[in-house]
């Protein structure tokens, strides 16, 4: 009877122990990557990562990156986390994390959500009350958008603003953590993603705040679509990931900024990464860059301010690329230019402060030597839901309650949107 009850003991501290290995499971997404190449991702406090199933069969995670493993040419952080990765087979019809179900992409997408822009800013020059759901209200719009059950989510970028403490008077932001480390992404991402995560698979983009000069750390322990490098690299390149029949043509223009002159070096750099994914481009796509190629910030003077985008591939779309999406502008705008060039949306309204929306009047105007021939604009947080109707698509953008306050339709090269009154 000694023998069994020690036995017994050993079988039970053997399992504790096991379960200390594996510790708590922080955070958990599906990440669409180049072609149609999905990742299961996950971040622990575990000593080992977890196994999930597939089909009912074991998929066991490897380490992305380890805790306080070292990472080069980047801001000093902490990462006391570890991030796990498994490529998820092709054709999988089930995933299961702990017996719960983990999400997949469809054979046929047909509902798209987007949004970018989702951090608090605490900067030296620009405070954000991150305590209040009402002044950054990204948790809420994480939450009402998992509602509407799409089948694929965009990220257009900056997904960490936190970079600064915040001031001692300052009640609305106390207690918030800061700097580039996990503590800081989990506050800005990871926590108020949480709904969002578990409704569908993600696509991610790379933003200007995700650079070597700042939270590109993170960036690449968690969300780059790539292997995980030992140091940081900006620019990295395009990649094609396939949503069904749709194509989503993926740009790292974090860095792209500054003179053309300075920077001329770059102007060849990116067109000859564009040029070696264009075959890979198919009949229908859309080219996700987190700054905006063709949108106006203040006045048509400033199209593409500091922005190397348009000189480097903005004549070199092919015509399969319908539209280009994008973040940094932290407001809603669409521009079209008669199907003489792709459509632009920015849809930087996630929750980070508002950008003041142009005070000039756009259409008319010429961006980047075309012609406006249809624009809207809408300053508000929200997030925008794209369905599939034939061959076109309808777009609408929600405001932070869900109530819809801007509908678009997208239909080849033309994309016309108004206001939600107009529509009744």
């Amino acid at each position: 009877m000694r023998r069994r009850s020690l036995a017994i003991a050993f079988l039970c501290v053997t399992n504790l122990a096991a379960v200390d290995l594996q510790g708590a499971t922080l955070s958990t997404w599906i990440q669409l990557g180049p072609g149609t190449e999905l990742s299961a991702r996950v971040i622990t406090e575990g000593e080992d990562c977890p196994v999930l199933r597939a089909d009912g069969k074991p998929l066991v995670m490897q380490t992305r990156s380890a805790p306080e493993a070292p990472f080069g040419k980047v801001k000093d952080a902490r990462f006391p986390v570890r991030s796990c990765e498994a490529a998820v087979p092709p054709g999988t019809r089930s995933l299961l994390l702990d017996d719960k179900p983990l999400p997949l992409l469809p054979a046929n997408v047909r509902r798209v959500l987007m949004l970018g822009d989702t951090g608090c800013r605490l900067s030296k020059s620009q405070i954000q009350d991150c305590n209040d759901p009402q002044a950054w209200p990204y948790a809420r719009i994480a939450a009402r958008a998992a509602l509407t059950r799409p089948d694929l989510v965009i990220h257009l970028g900056d997904y960490h603003y936190r970079e600064e403490p915040c001031p001692g008077e300052r009640v609305g932001c106390q207690g918030s953590p800061y700097g580039y480390g996990w503590d800081v992404w989990n506050a800005d991402f990871f926590a108020p993603s949480g709904p969002l995560l578990a409704a569908a698979p993600w696509l991610m983009v790379r933003g200007n705040h995700e650079d070597c000069e700042r939270a590109a750390e993170g960036w690449f322990r968690f969300l780059d679509s790539g292997p995980m490098p030992h140091e940081c690299r900006d620019l990295t390149g395009f990649f094609v990931s396939r949503a069904g029949d749709l194509g989503l043509v993926v740009m790292d223009g974090a860095k792209t900024s500054g003179s053309q002159g300075a920077l001329a070096g770059l102007i060849d750099l990116l067109r000859h990464q564009f040029a070696q994914i264009q075959d890979q481009i198919p009949a229908e796509a859309w080219l996700l860059t987190h700054r905006p190629v063709n949108a106006v910030l203040d006045s048509p003077v400033n199209a593409g301010r500091d922005n190397l985008q348009q000189p480097a591939i903005g004549e070199d779309l092919p015509p399969s690329i319908r539209m280009i999406v994008s973040g940094h502008y932290h407001f809603f705008q669409a521009l079209e230019f008669a199907g003489l060039r792709p459509p632009q949306l920015v849809v930087g309204t996630g929750g980070d402060m508002l950008t003041p929306i142009p005070l000039e009047p756009i259409l008319g105007a010429h961006v980047n030597g075309a012609k406006v021939t249809a624009a809207s604009v809408w300053s508000g947080f929200g997030f925008m839901l794209w369905d599939r109707n034939g061959a076109a698509w309808d777009g609408t953008l929600f405001d932070v309650q869900g109530t819809p306050v801007r509908r678009c339709q997208l239909a080849g090269h033309e994309l016309h949107c108004a206001a939600e009154s107009a529509n009744r």
